[in-house]
C-alpha cells in the first residue's frame, strides 16, 4: 500500500472548501442583485427608487434568519446531539473491556492531538457507524455505535476516532453549521414570497392604471419565491459538496495522527461491505453527522459523504501519494 500525503490531502481538501465558500457567498450576492432587477422589470412604475431597497432588503432577511438560527446552532453542544439520538454515556470507570479500549484509544488521540478529551457516547445500533458533533473544543463530544465496538478491530476503531476528531481539530461542525443556517435563510425568503404571492392585490383588469404600475407586492412575492428557491436548491449542493470535502480533510487528518493509513482504510472497507442500516429514525435531522451511503445520482448530490470507494482509494495512495516513501 503507498502511503498517502496527508499534507498535501488536506491543503487541496481546504482550499476546495474555502472554493465553494467563496461561490456560495458570490451566488448570495448575485441573487440579491437579481432580486433588485428584477423587481426593477416586473414592478414597472410601481418601484422607481435608486436606492436598492429589495436587494437589501433580501439580503437582510438572509442574514438575520441565518444569524437567528445559527444562535440557536451554539447552544447545543454534542453531548446534545448524542443524547437527543438515545446514545448512553461511557462512564469513565467502566470496567467493559470493549468501552474500556474506546475510552483508552480518546484519550490517546486527544493527547496527540492536543484537544480537550471529549465524552464519548455509545449508540445501541448494529450498524457501523461514528460521528462527531458540537460546536467548540469544549462542548465536542464522540459517539460511536455498538457495531463500532464489536465489528472493528483496535487498529480500525483508532482510525474511526481519529477521523472524529479530524472533525473536531478541524472545528468542521461549525463551518457546515453556518452553511445550514445561510441556507435555511433562503428557505425563509422562499416561504416570505409565497406568503406575500398569497395575500398579494392583484390589479382589476379593467385599471389601466394600476396595470401600468404594476403589482409591487405580487412582484416582491414572486421574486423572493424564486430567488430565494434556487439560492436553496444550489446552496443545498454546494452544502454538501462543503461536507464532502471535511470528509476528506477528516480521513487525511485519521493518517495524521495515527500514521497508520490501513487502520481508517480497513475500517471503511468493513463499512463498504457492511450492508445492516438501523440507525434511529429520530437522528434524521442529524443525520449529515454520520455515514450514509447513496447509490443514486441525486441521491450522491446531495450526500454529506464522497462515495466510500473513493475515500479508500485517496487513503491508499491512489490519489495522495508521498514521494518521499514511494
Amino acid at each position: 500500500m503507498m502511503a498517502m500525503n496527508f499534507w498535501e490531502a488536506q491543503r487541496e481538501a481546504k482550499t476546495k472548501t474555502t472554493l465553494y465558500l467563496v461561490i456560495f457567498f458570490i451566488l448570495t450576492l448575485i441573487s440579491a442583485t437579481l432580486a433588485e432587477i428584477l423587481m426593477r422589470g416586473f414592478a414597472q412604475d410601481g418601484y422607481h427608487t435608486d436606492f436598492p431597497y429589495i436587494g437589501l432588503g433580501f439580503l437582510s432577511v438572509i442574514f438575520c434568519v441565518a444569524g437567528f438560527n445559527y444562535m440557536n446552532y451554539l447552544q447545543n453542544g454534542g453531548s446534545y446531539v448524542a443524547e437527543s439520538l438515545g446514545a448512553r454515556l461511557v462512564d469513565p470507570n467502566t470496567r467493559d473491556g470493549k468501552e474500556r479500549q474506546l475510552l483508552n484509544i480518546v484519550e490517546e488521540i486527544a493527547l496527540a492531538t492536543s484537544l480537550p478529551i471529549p465524552p464519548v457516547y455509545i449508540l445501541e445500533a448494529q450498524e457501523i457507524n461514528a460521528f462527531a458533533a458540537g460546536t467548540s473544543y469544549d462542548n465536542a463530544a464522540i459517539t460511536v455505535t455498538q457495531g463500532c465496538l464489536l465489528a472493528l478491530n483496535r487498529d480500525e476503531l483508532q482510525g474511526v476516532l481519529a477521523h472524529e476528531f479530524g472533525h473536531i481539530y478541524n472545528r468542521d461542525m461549525l463551518i457546515g453549521m453556518r452553511v445550514a443556517a445561510m441556507i435555511m435563510g433562503f428557505f425563509i425568503v422562499s416561504y416570505i414570497g409565497l406568503r406575500m404571492l398569497q395575500t398579494a392585490p392583484y390589479a382589476r383588469r379593467d385599471d389601466k392604471e394600476e396595470r401600468k404600475s404594476g403589482n409591487p407586492v405580487a412582484a416582491i412575492g414572486m421574486i423572493f419565491t424564486l430567488v430565494g428557491a434556487f439560492m436553496w436548491f444550489f446552496g443545498s449542493i454546494l452544502q454538501a459538496m462543503v461536507s464532502r470535502q471535511r470528509e476528506y480533510l477528516a480521513d487525511a487528518s485519521s493518517v495524521q495522527y495515527t500514521r497508520n493509513p490501513a487502520g481508517i482504510s480497513s475500517a471503511l472497507k468493513k463499512i463498504q461491505n457492511y450492508k445492516l442500516s438501523d440507525m434511529p429514525k429520530s437522528g434524521k435531522p442529524f443525520a449529515h453527522l454520520y455515514f450514509n451511503e447513496h447509490t443514486s445520482f441525486w441521491q450522491r448530490l446531495f450526500a454529506s459523504h464522497p462515495p466510500i470507494e473513493d475515500r479508500i482509494a485517496a487513503i491508499e495512495g491512489h490519489k495522495y501519494v508521498d514521494l518521499n516513501q514511494k
